[in-house]
């Protein structure tokens, strides 16, 4: 603990910022660069993680965290998400590849502006994509952000809930361990399945067979969005200035507002969210 707490500066970190109500991920950056030199926000990341995993700091809100009196917190945990894009046979290969780097491109930015997190996702040889994100920020919308860009591919995905055993890299398929293997195997129990599918774990084989039995209703609903829903799904998460985004779109307000509801996107939210909440409940359960 004494050296981990000395390779973190936690005496120095807690002077620092011991009168300031709430610290984001570029006062971490800084006050780490100011110390170490260059290092970057992925190793700031895994900082941040194993503060928050010493109860040393907490979330309080996205990208912005507070000092605590020092008690550690269950919810320090990561997720993974592997997510395989459903094609056509007919698909050209070089077009799909390069649209589909065109579009994680754009879900990494939104990632950034909505959450504050440098961490996003990567392709892997193929179709298949991945990312390595805090559990606390929460799921639904980063699902539902990340198929609004996808569109009018469908994927099927797998998603493990853990803690992850090493240093955290860029580049989430560089890294290893049960919390990947995990997104791997359930990933695998769907591939067979057309249309929006899959599954998640955690390890509390209770809480993820209610999860599972949650997640084929969802997968139902989002099977049912149009490709105009998911253009009005993606404004409305970005946070888009409605009068900018029926501008793009070339909609009225009154169009925008029914694709909205027609997609159901706020159930979906209230049903990603009540998975969510059973999965953070889940230690505190057993």
């Amino acid at each position: 603990m004494g050296s981990t707490e000395s390779r973190l500066h936690v005496e120095e970190l807690k002077e620092k910022f011991r009168n300031q109500k709430m610290i984001s991920v570029d006062d971490f950056l800084a006050f780490y660069e100011e110390l170490l030199g260059s290092i970057g926000k992925n190793t700031v990341s895994s900082y941040i993680y194993q503060l928050k995993k010493q109860g040393i700091i907490r979330n309080v809100s996205r990208g912005q965290y507070t000092l605590t009196g020092g008690k550690s917190e269950e919810g320090s945990e990561y997720m993974v998400i592997t997510m395989d894009i459903i094609k056509s046979t007919r698909t050209d290969y070089r077009k799909f590849n390069r649209l589909l780097q065109e579009k994680i491109e754009k879900i990494n930015e939104a990632i950034v502006q909505i959450y504050g997190q440098d961490r996003g996702y990567h392709i892997s040889q193929g179709d298949e994509i991945q990312i390595l994100f805090p559990f606390e920020e929460g799921l639904g919308t980063l699902m539902m952000l990340t198929l609004s860009h996808l569109s009018p591919y469908e994927v099927r995905y797998g998603i493990s809930i853990g803690e992850v055993e090493e240093e955290l890299k860029e580049n989430s398929w560089e890294m290893n361990g049960p919390i990947f293997w995990n997104a791997r195997d359930q990933l695998e129990a769907v591939k067979k399945k057309s249309g929006y599918s899959g599954g998640i774990i955690s390890g509390y084989s209770e809480t993820d067979r209610v999860c599972n039995q949650l997640l084929p209703l969802v997968n139902s609903a989002i099977d049912r969005i149009t490709e105009k829903q998911w253009e009005a799904i993606r404004y409305e998460l970005l946070g888009v200035e409605l009068e900018e985004t029926l501008e793009h779109i070339g909609i009225s307000k009154t169009s925008y507002y029914e694709r909205l509801s027609a997609s159901n996107l706020e159930e979906i939210l209230l049903s990603f969210r009540a998975v969510f909440d059973l999965m953070k409940a889940r230690r505190r359960n057993n």
